[in-house]
């Protein structure tokens, strides 16, 4: 049953444009415009740009011919992994990349924002999962066949209270955002500046010694990772297993954040949800290690578990502040690289992690750093529990407002001028 006031129209009659990438890939180049993968669009939708491909400049006219991504354009993912949605935001600059498409919102038609949130929820992925074609690599949908597709929208005044009431939501979690990028940023700086550039406290005393690493300050060790920490120190046991888990994938981990745990049955559970993890554990994909697949565990949920894929380090003689710092470098991230095999799915092994080198300075100084940045990390960790709170109460919100369930039609909401 469709609200009073609200239309089900072909999504054509809403869209200036719509619009699929190309059907190839450009040469990497190491700086230029932006060249956007799927893996680049969250499940929340979000654009995620830690880890991106860029194009040259001499090449991006030509992959733009078709069109210029824009801000308030929604992006989506067609092939291969699908319900993927993001909105291109301001100064953003660069191309879609393979089986990504575009669609440019009719604003006399539709608030784009709205339109966004719409593509969540149950109505739309069930017109997307009755079009869908299996086939036997990927799944896709036909965009030949997309602007057939149906929408439901309430008049545009409404449509615009809407996307003002989930945008606030949003609005907190990118704040949040900000702030937790800036502790890791400050946490970082003290880490470079004391282990990296040798600054710290106290250095004037101290004289530099060769090694393996180079220069470092006499009294310092070059060690072994598995020499200050174990690797997969737990897993579970069939006759110890957990009646439910939260599991974690290696596709739901992106540089320093888990995007998704999944809450299950232990016996339904894949065989692959075996690693333990606990408070201050590090975890670590070792299948394609230059995707920085990683994170800090701090205050996990009840029976957290995690894939067989991830390496689980847990620190034994140093702060997990240090060793996080330290296993989170380019130079890391290169030693991994350099010693992953397999041509389809380049993986280290357990053994790579233990024979890593690692800087070991006196504990006292690493006493000193944990303790000025803890407070930055507990911060971190406030803000990101702050921000699912924030997720949760948005998506319970969400399919109550675009289908028309709760009325906002009358509600005195601020949508920034624009009542019409």
């Amino acid at each position: 049953m469709t609200a009073e006031g609200w239309k089900r129209v072909p999504i054509e009659e809403i869209y200036l444009g719509l619009y699929d990438g190309p059907h190839a890939t450009p040469k990497p180049a190491d700086e230029g415009p932006i060249f956007l993968g799927i893996r680049n669009i969250t499940e929340d939708g979000m654009l995620d740009l830690s880890e991106i491909r860029h194009i040259s400049e001499e090449d991006f006219p030509r992959w733009i011919r078709r069109v210029v991504p824009c801000p308030g354009d929604i992006v989506f993912t067609y092939e291969a992994t699908l319900n993927r949605y993001a909105i291109i935001p301001d100064g953003f600059r660069g191309c879609l990349g393979r089986r990504i498409a575009l669609i440019r919102p009719n604003p006399a038609r539709v608030d784009f924002r709205f339109l966004f949130y719409y593509f969540f929820g149950e109505e739309w992925h069930a017109t997307i999962a009755r079009n869908m074609i299996s086939g036997s690599t990927v799944d896709r949908i036909p965009l030949i066949e997309f602007p057939n597709f149906e929408v439901t929208i309430p008049p545009l005044s409404t449509q615009r209270k809407i996307a003002a009431i989930l945008s606030a939501y949003d609005d907190l979690i990118e704040n949040n955002t900000r702030r937790i990028a800036i502790l890791e940023e400050m946490a970082q700086a003290i880490y470079r500046e004391w282990f990296v550039h040798l600054r710290f406290p106290g250095h004037e005393q101290v004289a530099l010694v060769d090694s393996d690493l180079g220069p470092i300050p006499e009294g310092w060790e070059v060690v072994n990772l598995g020499d200050i920490a174990d690797i997969n120190r737990a897993s579970i046991r069939k006759n110890e297993a957990p009646e439910h888990i939260n599991y974690v994938t290696i596709s739901s981990v992106s540089p320093g954040r888990i995007e998704k745990v999944e809450p299950m049955a232990f016996e339904g559970a894949p065989g692959r949800a075996r690693r333990i993890v606990k408070h201050g554990d590090i975890i670590w994909s070792t299948v394609r290690p230059n995707r920085r697949s990683y994170c800090l565990i701090l205050d996990p949920v009840p029976n957290m578990i995690v894939s067989t894929g991830f390496a689980v380090i847990t620190a034994r003689t140093v702060p997990y502040t240090y060793l996080y710092h330290a296993l989170t470098t380019d130079e890391f991230v290169g030693y991994l690289t350099n010693h992953a095999t397999g041509a389809a799915y380049p993986a280290v092994s357990t053994d790579d992690f233990e024979d890593a080198d690692v800087l070991l300075p006196p504990s006292e100084l690493l006493a000193l750093s944990h303790r000025v940045v803890l407070d930055f990390f507990d911060e971190k960790q406030n803000l990101h529990k702050r921000n699912g709170v924030l997720r949760r109460t948005r998506d319970l919100l969400l399919p109550r407002l675009i289908s028309g369930e709760v009325d906002v039609s009358h509600l005195p909401i601020d949508t920034g001028g624009l009542e019409t």
